[in-house]
């Protein structure tokens, strides 16, 4: 692209800060903040009850809306996700906010209602601006592989049908754009099954604290985590088939098992008493001094595991199921012990657990693996790299 300074409009749920928090939050918020170093961003938000902080090359704009009963999307074309955000007034505030920029940035499926609106208001402009999709996972896939985890019927079919019609909003979002943002390779390869649009893979960066070198002894004693927040209904689910597991093989009964993250967590602690639900943790980096080992169980999810580069970067040693950490860049049995399925990973943790040189492997070789890689700098000029080697829509259409 040529012309003037490029300036971009960032649509997005809420202002990514505190109380909110997880790992789509994270990303949002600091992938927004790295962009803003490379190019001036407006940022287009519901209210939630504060002023976002001053971010440098970062302005704000805040749209009111009160948020519909969640069961009403049954009867709804959308899913849950985005029916919850659909809001005539942000439409109307987006189009106005962006005629003179240069690219439109949609972050997350919960927004992705408004690419088909949005992209119909701008073709009347002269020379409209670019409008990408910001993916957090594949949805389509997590969804199904939701569906396939349920045991209820009635769930299961409610569960299936969300799942289509968020498939069906993934496909026109992204096909309709004029690019797209991954966040990891394997979401990137299978959207190109989707759409032939320009892509780009902006693996979140990690702006948390990094411990010194460390070596696990017999001192410690052999606490096990399992670190994530349990908002959304995938998470819990992933938290639910863990326990589950750790139960059957009485992993809780021989050692200490944390489960670490806000969000509700339901039944669970009756339903599976053995286990420390210590809920948000103020000092995380004080906490994660006392684990030996780290659970990452997630059978159902995509995307990238913000709370795995947390575990590295404290020298925690993980165990993870392979399909957990996909499109990571972690190597298996080198940067972290790997399970096929939730009952290998049970079946292993005794072993693993007083194999302490093993540990102190892991731990070291992926803090040294990933301790030049995740810089969130990097990820904004990328991102901003890859708007400006679009050819604009304008030439596009000629």
């Amino acid at each position: 692209m040529t012309g003037a300074s490029p300036t971009y409009l960032w649509l997005t749920r809420w202002p990514p800060y505190p109380p909110r928090r997880g790992g789509d939050i994270d990303y949002s918020r600091e992938l927004l903040a790295s962009l803003a170093r490379c190019a001036p961003v407006r940022a287009l938000a519901f209210e939630d009850g504060g002023a976002p902080p001053p971010v440098s090359g970062l302005n704000w704009r805040l749209v009111p809306h009160a948020e519909p009963a969640r069961a009403l999307s049954v009867a709804s074309s959308l899913p849950n996700v985005a029916y919850r955000h659909l809001s005539p007034a942000y439409l109307a505030a987006a189009v106005e906010a962006s005629a003179d920029v240069q690219a439109v940035l949609v972050d997350f499926i919960g927004l992705f209602w408004v690419v088909r609106p949005l992209r119909a208001a701008l073709e009347r402009l002269e020379r409209r601006p670019l409008i990408l999709a910001v993916n957090h996972n594949f949805e389509h896939g997590v969804r199904r592989q939701m569906v396939a985890a349920e045991t209820s019927a009635p769930m299961k079919a409610l569960l299936a049908y969300d799942t289509w019609k968020a498939g069906r909003l993934e496909r026109a979002a992204n096909r309709i754009a004029d690019a797209l943002v991954a966040n990891t390779q394997a979401d990137a390869d299978q959207f190109a099954e989707v759409t032939a649009k320009p892509s780009v893979v902006v693996m979140p960066g990690y702006a948390g604290g990094r411990a010194p070198p460390r070596k696990i002894t017999a001192s410690l004693p052999p606490r096990i985590c399992f670190l994530g927040n349990h908002e959304s209904q995938h998470k819990r689910m992933v938290l639910e088939r863990a326990l589950d597991a750790l139960a059957k093989a009485g992993v809780e009964r021989r050692y200490p098992v944390d489960i670490v993250g806000g969000g509700d967590v339901g039944d669970l602690p009756l339903r599976y008493p053995g286990f420390n639900y210590l809920g948000y943790v103020d000092d995380l980096d004080a906490y994660l001094r006392t684990i030996r080992l780290a659970l990452v169980p997630d059978e159902i999810g995509g995307g990238f595991k913000h709370r795995v580069l947390t575990h590295v970067f404290h020298r925690t040693p993980l165990l993870a199921v392979r399909w957990a950490v996909n499109g990571m860049g972690l190597r298996p049995d080198v940067d972290f012990a790997v399970a096929e399925d939730l009952a290998g990973m049970a079946a292993m943790i005794p072993q693993l657990i007083d194999d302490l040189p093993r540990l102190n492997r892991l731990q070291a070789a992926a803090f040294a693996h990933c301790e030049g890689a995740f810089d969130w700098s990097a990820r904004g000029r990328t991102l901003h790299g890859f708007i400006q080697s679009l050819p604009s829509p304008l030439r596009m259409a000629a």
